[in-house]
């Protein structure tokens, strides 16, 4: 591995363990970012680390505040509509695209997260959280535009701290949506991208 692909990787990986962390925090618990602590716990300089609470802060997961640093970003339930409308919209931009065939490997993973998600219980807060990141990485590998693709996963990614919000507060109809939201969406019918993307965006906007 070139020293590039290591940086690359190392960067993903601390990018996607901030990330689960924040999603995974309970409600009202107050997390703040230390760049200083982040370099000594990751091994990484503040360059990439500034990198990193850049993209998390363009995922309006954390914000700057002045004389504070970065703290996680308290979801507001006046924001829940916007939020849900905006990452709907997204999901219906992308069936406007040329989307392509789901690969075999594609649809098994599909049918895999329909047999995990009938499993999960309402204690399995990372398990949840996992089904969700993994289905992150089906859709976004279908969005063909780099920019709506990255849109998608901005909007996403609040989609996901919505949903453990929800699991915190009432797991136990946190859990049935999730449940009732992967079953559907691998039942697709038509085996193509085009028709699993609708039924997200036909489902229940709670869910998403």
């Amino acid at each position: 591995m070139n020293q590039s692909s290591h940086f690359d990787t190392k960067h993903t990986r601390t990018l996607d363990d901030l990330r689960r962390n924040i999603c995974m925090a309970q409600p009202g618990e107050d997390l703040v970012l230390h760049e200083t602590a982040l370099t000594a716990q990751y091994g990484m300089s503040r360059t990439p680390i500034r990198q990193i609470l850049q993209r998390l802060a363009y995922e309006r997961l954390v914000e700057t505040r002045s004389g504070v640093g970065t703290v996680v970003v308290a979801l507001q339930e006046a924001q829940r509509k916007r939020d849900t409308l905006t990452h709907k919209g997204i999901l219906q931009a992308a069936l406007l695209q040329d989307l392509p065939d789901l690969s075999i490997a594609q649809h098994s993973d599909i049918l895999a997260l329909g047999g995990i998600a009938s499993m999960v219980g309402e204690d399995d807060r990372g398990l949840q959280y996992d089904v969700k990141s993994r289905l992150h990485g089906l859709l976004s590998g279908l969005i063909p535009d780099p920019i709506l693709q990255d849109a998608f996963s901005a909007s996403y990614w609040r989609m996901v701290r919505w949903h453990m919000h929800d699991l915190a507060v009432d797991a136990t109809a946190a859990t049935g949506r999730l449940r009732a939201f992967i079953e559907r969406i691998a039942a697709y019918e038509a085996r193509n991208s085009r028709d699993l993307v609708s039924r997200i965006v036909e489902g229940d906007s709670a869910s998403l």
